[in-house]
């Protein structure tokens, strides 16, 4: 058991993250930027790995593991929302203030109140709402790529609600978590069916933008965090650039055939992709320690890709591939900036570490 623990902190997460928010960050920069020149093998392939449904595996990996090693309910919610909110509040703050100072909201006549109602909705639940007064700035949404936040902060509360209601049978059990993920599987088949033809309505907004549909890939996540042992040795079997060239001729003929790999990942292909992360995750994390030295910058990118593209779009810097390099750089940048000086100084704060309860749970 120590030796498991051990393993299960041992892990190229960081860097996974930051690939996957990098990937995120790159498509929306060609996307938006530079759409005719958003073609091609690299970003072809780029795209069969969808950076959201990644970060949604992981945080049911992550968060389950955290929740079942912190010492109480309020400690767990109060490190979550150190992770969170400190970074996410600044962000949307300096977003209103950077579209504020290039003189859109004044043009647009949106008063106190509406930035007011603007910053309360983006840094809570209310990521559907989107006012009007905002069609004309960006792709028409302060920062489109919120919207998950929202998805994560009900993983957040969800979580403890879940291991309540297995608390009699010592937690979720693994045909409980298969059970429930083939019917979470089910409710996000729905939202790519023609019962959301309208993809406007604000039923389907809220749809979207709630856990139902996203939620059978934290439950795949819990999986893999409670059967850890069993599928590492299994897993571990596995030549890790074997796994993704495999995955990656499978995930090819799948976009030829049937289509694009986003958000809509079919769940096969998911699954597919979660065993080439997990493969990965476990392979020479030394190297990515070294690599990262301790900087966990993807959560940063993935919140200010799209105030920088809106800001880019709304001068008129797009049309070339130095565009496209100068976004993904600043975002980049800024993300340091974030973590230095706003993320990693709220983790500070954190009364309960995971990592130190590994420490000591291998003493």
């Amino acid at each position: 058991m120590k030796q498991d623990a051990w393993i299960f902190r041992e892990n190229s997460l960081d860097l996974l993250r930051l690939f996957a928010a990098a990937q995120v960050a790159i498509l929306h920069s060609y996307d938006y930027l530079y759409p005719s020149a958003a073609k091609g093998f690299f970003l072809e392939w780029l795209s069969y790995f969808p950076g959201v449904p990644i970060f949604f595996f992981v945080s049911g990996y992550l968060i389950s593991k955290s929740y079942e090693k912190s010492p109480s309910d309020s400690e767990y919610l109060r490190n979550r929302v150190l992770r969170l909110y400190p970074a996410l509040v600044a962000c949307v703050l300096i977003n209103i203030i950077m579209v504020w100072t290039s003189g859109y909201f004044g043009d647009s006549n949106a008063s106190m109140t509406d930035l007011g109602l603007l910053f309360f909705a983006k840094s809570t639940f209310f990521q559907f709402w989107n006012p009007d007064f905002m069609r004309q700035f960006g792709d028409g949404v302060l920062n489109g790529s919120l919207w998950t936040i929202t998805v994560e902060l009900q993983f957040y509360v969800i979580t403890p609600l879940f291991y309540y209601l297995f608390q009699k049978k010592g937690g979720p059990k693994n045909i409980d978590l298969l059970i429930l993920a083939v019917l979470f599987v089910v409710a996000n088949r729905l939202l790519f069916s023609p019962l959301f033809d309208d993809v406007s309505s604000i039923e389907y907004k809220i749809y979207r933008i709630s856990f139902i549909p996203w939620f059978y890939m934290f439950l795949v996540g819990m999986l893999f965090q409670r059967n850890f042992a069993k599928l590492s040795r299994l897993i571990s079997r596995l030549h890790p650039m074997l796994c993704v060239l495999t995955y990656s001729l499978i995930a090819a003929t799948y976009f030829q055939f049937v289509g694009d790999i986003g958000n809509s990942v079919n769940p096969v292909l998911f699954l597919l992709v979660v065993v080439v992360l997990f493969r990965l995750a476990y392979f020479m994390p030394e190297k990515s320690n070294k690599l990262l030295k301790g900087n966990d910058i993807s959560y940063g990118i993935y919140i200010w890709h799209m105030p920088i593209l809106n800001q880019m779009l709304y001068f008129g810097f797009h049309e070339s591939y130095l565009s496209v390099v100068f976004a993904i750089g600043l975002s980049f940048i800024i993300a340091l900036l974030s973590w230095r000086f706003i993320e990693r100084p709220a983790l500070g704060f954190k009364s309960f570490s995971l990592n130190e309860t590994f420490k000591k749970y291998n003493s």
